[in-house]
C-alpha cells in the first residue's frame, strides 16, 4: 500500500505480552442529548484526532527474518491514512440498567462484560494482516455511554493510553464547541527507536543476566519454563474504596516513614507506596487465612513476593520525553519473610519502608542494562517464546498495578452531550480479565474528591476473609462485587 509510513518498535514494545489491553468509561448524558448525537460527535472527533496524532492509525506487523533483521518475530508498526480507527456501536438499553441505576449499585464489576461492551476486534491478533492499535465501541444505555476503548500493548502502555485517549478527548470537546485546554504530543514523541536511541548514547550496557534482571523485564530468563498451569479456582472480584479520608491517613504512614532516622532511601515514600504496603500485606493475610498449612505461607522459610508496574519514562526523565508514546514498563519484586509481612507486631511503616527500597533499587542505570537484555539476548520475541513468571495461582507471589496517578478521571469529553463537563463517572477494566491465570489488583485514578477504588480478584474462599480484615477495614469499604 502506498504511502505506508513504517516504524521499528523497541525492544520493550517487543517484549510486551501481545494482547489488547482495554478500558472501560462511563458517562451520564445530558436529559437533551440523544445516542446519535453522541455517536456521531464521537466518530468525528476521533477522524480529527487521528489528523492531529496519526499514530492512532498505526497497526503492528511482524516482520520476516533477514539479514537486517536475526529475531524471530520481530513487530514493526505501520501507519496508513486508510487506517483512521473507527467507532463501533451497541445499544445495551433493552438488556442493561438504566444509568443511574448502574450508578447507585456502584457499577458492579459483572457488569463490566467485554464482550457486549468492548470492541469484537481485540480477540483478533493477525500481525500478517496487520493488528490495530486502537479500537473502540460505544455503549449506549439509558442516560448513559459506556465507552469501551481497546489498545494493542505492544504498542502502548497505560502512559501512552491515556495520552492518546486524551488528544481524542481534546478533538471531542472542539467537535462540541468548546475551546479546550492547550495539550499536544510532538511528533518526537511518537518515535519509537528513541529508547534505542537513548540506550546506545549510553553505551549500549547489558546487565549479566540474572533472573532478577530478566525480571525486572517482566520475563522467565531464556530456557526457563513458566509455572504449570492449572485449572483456575472459583474467583470473587471485589470493588473497594478508600476515601479522601483513608488517604490522608495512608500519607501519614508515608511521611512518618521518611520522617525515621536511618531511613536509606534516596526517593521519599508515597501515598501510593502506603497503599501497596497495606493492599500486600491484607492479602497475603487473607491467603494464608484460607490456606494456612501451605508450605508456599506456613514454611519458616517462606518468602513473599510482590511485582508492581514502574514507568520508565520517570528513570529516564532527563533523557526520554514524558509523553513518550511508546511502551516503557518494568516490574519491581519487593520481597519479605512471609511471616514478618503478616505479623500483627510488623508496624506498616517496616512494610512500606521495603517497598520503597525496592522502588529505588531500579535507576535509570539499570533500566538500560536491562533494556540491553531484551535487545541483544533473546532470539525470539514470537508468541510462546517468552515466558511470564505472574501467571499463576502457585506460591506466594502477588501481582499489582496501580493507575493512581494516571490522570483518566480528569479526561474531559465536553460539556454540551456530557454531565460534568464530560468527565468519566468511572474508568473500569473488563470483568473477570485474569481470573483464568492469577489473582490480580488494579488501583484506579485518583478521583477528584481525593479518593479512589481498588479491584481485587481473589479466591472465592480467600475474598470473605479480606472483606472482614479489621485493618483492611480501617481503610477500605466494600463498593460492590
Amino acid at each position: 500500500m502506498s504511502d505506508t509510513r513504517k516504524f521499528e518498535l523497541s525492544a520493550m514494545d517487543n517484549v510486551m505480552p501481545r494482547f489488547f489491553i482495554s478500558l472501560i468509561f462511563t458517562f451520564r448524558l445530558k436529559d437533551e442529548a440523544t445516542y446519535e448525537q453522541v455517536l456521531d460527535a464521537l466518530r468525528k472527533s476521533l477522524v480529527n484526532a487521528s489528523e492531529e496524532l496519526p499514530l492512532l492509525r498505526r497497526r503492528a506487523f511482524e516482520i520476516p527474518v533477514s539479514d537486517s533483521n536475526k529475531t524471530i518475530g520481530r513487530l514493526e508498526a505501520r501507519e496508513h491514512v486508510d487506517w483512521t480507527p473507527e467507532v463501533g456501536s451497541n445499544d445495551l438499553s433493552a438488556v442493561y440498567p438504566d444509568y443511574d441505576e448502574l450508578m447507585d449499585e456502584g457499577l458492579p464489576q459483572d457488569m463490566m462484560d467485554g464482550e457486549l461492551i468492548l470492541p469484537p476486534g481485540r480477540k483478533s491478533i493477525d500481525l500478517e494482516a496487520g493488528t490495530p492499535l486502537f479500537l473502540v465501541q460505544a455503549n449506549y444505555v439509558e442516560g448513559g455511554l459506556i465507552l469501551g476503548v481497546s489498545m494493542l500493548h505492544s504498542l502502548v502502555d497505560g502512559t501512552s493510553a491515556v495520552l492518546a485517549i486524551r488528544t481524542w478527548a481534546k478533538h471531542m470537546r472542539i467537535q462540541q464547541g468548546e475551546v479546550p485546554p492547550k495539550f499536544s504530543i510532538a511528533a518526537e514523541c511518537c518515535d519509537y527507536k528513541k529508547i534505542n536511541d537513548v540506550w546506545e548514547a549510553a553505551g549500549a550496557p547489558v546487565a549479566k543476566g540474572t533472573p532478577e534482571d530478566w525480571r525486572l523485564l517482566g520475563l522467565l530468563p531464556p530456557g526457563v519454563s513458566e509455572p504449570p498451569i492449572k485449572p483456575a479456582p472459583p474467583m470473587i472480584t471485589s470493588i473497594f474504596y478508600f476515601s479522601a479520608n483513608a488517604f490522608a491517613r495512608l500519607a501519614a504512614v508515608a511521611t512518618a516513614t521518611n520522617d525515621e532516622k536511618g531511613d536509606d532511601t534516596q526517593e521519599p515514600a508515597t501515598v501510593n507506596d502506603a497503599l501497596m504496603a497495606l493492599l500486600w500485606r491484607c492479602v497475603m493475610r487473607a491467603r494464608q487465612t484460607a490456606a494456612p498449612d501451605s508450605p508456599s505461607y506456613s514454611s519458616p522459610d517462606a518468602v513473599a513476593e510482590l511485582d508492581t508496574t514502574l514507568d520508565g519514562r520517570g528513570l529516564l526523565r532527563d533523557k526520554v520525553p514524558s509523553q513518550y508514546m511508546g511502551t516503557m514498563v518494568y516490574i519491581v519484586t519487593t520481597r519479605l519473610p512471609f511471616a514478618e509481612l503478616v505479623a500483627p507486631s510488623t508496624p506498616l511503616r517496616s512494610v512500606l519502608r521495603a517497598f520503597r527500597r525496592a522502588v529505588n533499587s531500579v535507576t535509570g542505570e539499570r533500566a538500560l542494562e536491562v533494556y540491553g537484555l531484551a535487545a541483544t539476548r533473546l532470539p525470539s520475541y514470537a508468541a510462546g517464546a517468552l515466558k511470564w513468571p505472574f501467571a499463576t495461582f502457585d506460591g506466594a507471589e502477588s501481582c499489582f498495578s496501580s493507575w493512581l496517578t494516571l490522570p483518566m478521571l480528569d479526561i474531559a469529553f465536553g460539556g454540551r452531550l456530557f454531565v460534568n463537563g464530560g468527565v468519566p463517572d468511572h474508568v473500569r477494566p473488563e470483568r473477570r480479565l485474569l481470573d483464568l491465570v492469577c489473582r490480580n489488583c488494579n488501583v484506579f485514578p485518583l478521583r477528584a474528591e481525593g479518593g479512589a477504588e481498588v479491584l481485587i480478584s481473589l479466591t472465592a474462599d480467600e475474598m470473605p476473609l479480606l472483606e472482614s480484615d479489621p485493618e483492611f477495614l480501617e481503610y477500605a469499604q466494600l463498593l460492590c462485587h
